[in-house]
């Protein structure tokens, strides 16, 4: 990365771009990464599952507030079974998880095993993601806190197949992928089942997580075509439970900051930050007031690095602030 700024530098960049008004300002590539490639998003994924969700409640086939078992019965005696959708999409279901990326005995660690991205470790272990979340136990009041756990949005994955009749891979191409025409293949991990890894087994070209990301910054819409509900995008946007937010998350890089619907906001004075934020510093930051987008792939030796974060939030904000004036 001879050559490159310190902050791609510092957070062990593979690829990065920077849209201004629907504009390429800005395209770089590092450790053998090409534009034609596919990069795994981890848990930006979760919010593209989210602007599918957003579709399926404008066409009535969510309903946020509903009952989790309403769609998915077999959830009644777990940790989900008195939850609602809401819980899922707020990270504020009350569950006994463990989402310690670095622990090789944690409850997301089990995730990993389950798509390959780590070998077994016993035979007991369930089969399936859906398996494991019934399995679940529930642990304190369901919307008392933000709790980031991915199991969550693996059963949101499970509740709108169930609510489409489409399997997940099916629906991201249906209701957000192609609409965007997609400039290369994407793909999506799955489990030894066949179940799509909602919370962060989705794959595609930097450009092709920037189109997502022009299209968050324009209400919702990419040539032409409503992507995404301008009124879910603007629900993300206002209606996050900040001080639920800030009762857990204490690094002081978001301002005033929330999370809704799988997505990180900060509410800074003067505009509003929408990100998905994935491990190993996967990164798409959309500033509709700045109408700036900025994607970044990246391969970091720790999954979660506050600093690196603090660092790439910052070189947002900063590129935001000069395109702006």
């Amino acid at each position: 990365m001879a050559g490159s700024p310190p902050p791609l530098r510092q957070t062990e960049t593979d690829a990065f771009i920077v849209l201004h008004r629907g504009v390429v300002v800005d395209e770089r590539y590092f450790n053998g990464m090409t534009a034609e490639m596919q990069h795994m998003w981890q848990s930006v994924s979760k919010s593209l599952v989210s602007c599918v969700a957003g579709n399926l409640v404008e066409s009535g086939h969510l309903d946020p507030d509903e009952s989790i078992v309403t769609y998915v019965p077999e959830l009644r005696s777990s940790a989900y079974g008195d939850a609602r959708l809401r819980h899922l999409f707020d990270m504020q279901v009350g569950i006994d998880f463990s989402e310690d990326y670095e622990d090789p005995d944690s409850d997301v660690s089990v995730l990993d095993r389950l798509y390959g991205a780590r070998p077994p470790a016993s035979p007991d272990e369930p089969g399936s993601t859906y398996e494991f979340a019934v399995r679940t136990t529930k642990q304190g009041t369901h919307g008392a806190r933000f709790s980031y756990v991915s199991l969550n949005i693996n059963v949101l994955g499970w509740v709108m197949e169930r609510a489409s009749g489409l399997r997940l891979p099916e629906l991201i191409r249906r209701e957000v992928w192609g609409k965007l025409g997609a400039e290369h293949e994407a793909y999506m991990a799955l489990d030894g089942a066949g179940s799509a890894q909602a919370e962060g087994g989705f794959c595609s070209s930097l450009r092709d997580l920037a189109r997502l990301g022009q299209a968050i910054c324009d209400e919702g819409r990419f040539n032409e075509s409503q992507v995404v509900p301008q009124a879910w995008l603007e629900d993300i946007r206002h209606n996050g439970d900040r001080a639920a937010f800030a009762r857990e998350e204490t690094d002081g890089v978001m301002h005033d900051g929330a999370y809704r619907s799988c997505f990180w906001v900060s509410h800074e004075p003067d505009h509003t930050a929408v990100m998905g934020l994935g491990i190993y510093g996967q990164m798409l930051y959309v500033n509709p007031e700045a109408r700036v987008v900025v994607a970044k792939f990246s391969t970091q030796a720790r999954p979660d690095d506050p600093e690196a974060f603090r660092v790439e939030y910052a070189l947002c904000e900063g590129l935001a602030a000069t395109l702006a004036d």
